[in-house]
């Protein structure tokens, strides 16, 4: 059933986009609402189709699916991945994370190797899936981790004391985006997701110790570098602040609708300090669809998860309620990191049987429907 009602859908967005489709780039950026007017052909396309393909469904996504997951890493095992082996079928979306490469090191926080990082989001392109970069750096002050809050953003902006290193962090990672590409030489597009959680007070970027001004100079900062001084071109730009109660705490440090391709949101199941996901997770979602069709923009449910997934129900009686219908690109849960902190079933798990049934719901979208609503 759910196959047989993609393909309906898959006929209607052809039919639909044989009259529309412009086979200049710049015709396309011309007319598309995009931070980067010179994007790259890819990522402009992948833009539109992020639009167009929430009105089917919504992304399934998973963070470092293809690096490792409940007893396997990818060295081990290239092209094994949890979800598959539940589901029969990869994200629709996969999420990964560059902190650690603004040092030099060769893997990132979570011990993944950035070389390996770079070949997994060329590989989950070819299958067809989407690929979200999030960026969890050390603090450029202090040299403490990500969670070190010492006031920061003040001397890392122009004129400020750290200035120069940050240019230098920033541009490491413009030289690593511009080196993923397929083997016919094209640039990857990627969703581009820095500065999260921005109204939570745990990182050095937060609201413990970043001003509104602060930090919308920095975002501002950071798209100029990276598009216009290193032309960078295969970049969308999303903006996720954590849960909020309303619009105007979502927008308080919004930088504005031309530095801003896709509005996320990062909402947790985390009964342990009194929220209670199910009230809470659709209000989110229902303001940003709001926000969404005001701003015509793209939104999604960028992070989100049930640690370790101890309600067997959890993906169609928590989940699904949250998003189905809602207009959201996608749906993307944290990493597999052990037995202790996973947010995706493996087989066995107790919730591994209703992710099957949260698969099959004709709205979730993994990596081959995803190709086929993109196929041409």
């Amino acid at each position: 059933m759910k196959k047989a009602l993609l393909i309906t859908s898959v006929a209607l967005f052809l039919f639909t986009m044989c009259s529309t489709k412009t086979p200049e780039n710049k015709a396309v950026t011309e007319t598309l609402a995009i931070v980067d007017k010179q994007a790259t052909p890819e990522t402009a396309e992948l833009l539109k189709n992020l639009k167009e393909n929430s009105k089917t469904g919504f992304m399934f996504g998973h963070q470092d699916a293809l690096s490792y997951g409940l007893g396997w890493k990818y060295a081990q095992k290239p092209g094994k991945c949890d979800v598959y082996d539940v589901a029969g079928d990869y994200p629709g979306i996969f999420g990964w994370d560059l902190g650690h490469i603004e040092i030099g090191m060769p893997e990132n926080l979570d011990s993944v190797n950035f070389d390996e990082i770079r070949s997994n989001i060329i590989k989950a392109h070819a299958f067809g899936a989407v690929n979200t970069v999030s960026w969890h750096p050390k603090n450029p002050v202090t040299d403490g981790n990500t969670w070190d809050k010492s006031q920061t953003v003040k001397h890392i902006l122009v004129g400020g004391s750290h200035h120069a290193k940050y240019k230098e962090w920033l541009t490491i990672l413009g030289n690593y985006f511009k080196s993923i590409k397929t083997a016919d030489g094209k640039l990857v597009p990627i969703v581009w997701r820095p500065y999260h959680e921005h109204n939570g007070g745990w990182f050095w970027w937060g609201n413990d110790s970043t001003s509104v001004d602060e930090y919308v100079s920095l975002w501002k900062y950071t798209v100029h570098y990276l598009r216009d001084s290193m032309q960078v071109h295969n970049l969308l730009w999303a903006y996720s602040p954590n849960l909020f109660q309303n619009k105007e705490e979502y927008l308080a440090k919004y930088p504005g609708d031309d530095y801003v391709d896709i509005l996320g949101c990062d909402v947790y199941d985390l009964p342990q300090y009194n929220i209670n996901y199910k009230e809470v997770a659709p209000k989110n979602i229902a303001i940003l669809k709001e926000l969404g069709k005001e701003k015509d923009k793209v939104y999604a449910f960028t992070e989100t998860g049930y640690c370790s997934i101890p309600n067997e129900k959890w993906w169609t009686e928590s989940l699904l309620p949250a998003i189905n219908s809602s207009g959201v690109a996608w749906v993307l849960v944290w990493r597999n990191a052990h037995l202790d902190h996973f947010f995706a079933p493996y087989p066995g798990q107790k919730s591994a049987d209703d992710f099957k049934t949260f698969y099959n719901n004709p709205q979730s979208l993994f990596a081959n429907d995803v190709k086929l609503l993109n196929s041409k």
